[in-house]
């Protein structure tokens, strides 16, 4: 899995960032190869995730950018199922608080009658102890598949190691790509979930996790990772750009 790039991509962005505790939302995107079983392009395949980080509470909304398919794919293979991070030596989740369906989302298939602000907690999981497949070297898993980690894992209603359902249950484009069978659940666009840690998080730190991360497609048929050189996350503090002001900022002097 080719991990270094973004490893050096998240160093750049925390460089640029204030060490403050102060609350911290990053809007990254994931369109870069990172592996899997897909040996097509990928033909549009994307995701987005909006981090934010407020004292101890970490909310995520992870969104299927998708504008297209690889050649082959299914409709397993389109959704949207994991999100693997590294939260930091000494710092991880002490419990998930909700994943909800995202602002615009629906539900599709089984889920057809669920609309924003609907829970899916009990279909979607968080662990630190890491994933499963490419994912094996990542602590901090979000996934609606089994089979992460070595340790235990625990849905968003707090059950331990529960029987999730992925890839249903994952997360489609908007407007789908694929249909989805009526016994089959998805979401359209985006979840947000929301965790608990046992410590704060810096903007800078933010910043590293984010750019390092991994989403996947599928059961192990692609991974995403954010690219390097040149995308870097997009900070948002109070509402204002916050690299974009330094740009700015550049340019008056």
């Amino acid at each position: 899995m080719r991990l270094r790039r973004y490893r050096r991509a998240a160093m750049a962005v925390a460089l640029l960032l204030p060490a403050a505790a102060s609350p911290a939302t990053l809007i990254v995107d994931y369109t870069l190869d990172a592996g899997g079983n897909n040996p097509n392009p990928l033909n549009g395949l994307a995701a987005q995730a909006t981090w934010r980080a407020d004292g101890t509470t970490l909310t995520i909304t992870l969104r299927n950018t998708s504008t297209g398919v690889p050649i082959g794919a299914d409709v397993a293979d389109s959704l949207l199922v994991s999100l693997a991070f590294d939260l930091g030596e000494g710092i991880s989740i002490t419990g998930g608080i909700h994943a909800i369906l995202g602002i615009g989302s629906t539900g599709l298939g089984a889920w057809s009658g669920l609309v924003a602000g609907d829970s899916v907690a009990d279909q979607w999981l968080w662990t630190n102890d890491g994933g499963g497949d490419l994912l094996e070297s990542f602590a901090n898993i979000i996934s609606t598949s089994n089979g992460q980690g070595a340790g235990d894992t625990f849905s968003f209603t707090g059950v331990a190691n529960p029987n999730v359902g992925g890839p249903f249950g994952g997360i489609a484009a908007a407007p789908p790509l694929l249909a989805v069978p009526g016994s089959q659940q998805a979401v359209t666009d985006s979840i947000e979930f929301r965790l608990t840690l046992n410590a704060v998080l810096t903007q800078s730190q933010l910043a590293a996790i984010a750019g390092a991360a991994v989403v996947e497609f599928g059961s192990d048929y692609q991974y995403l990772g954010v690219p390097a050189p040149g995308a870097l996350p997009l900070l948002v503090i109070g509402g204002v750009p916050f690299l974009a002001r330094r740009r700015r900022e550049r340019r008056v002097r």
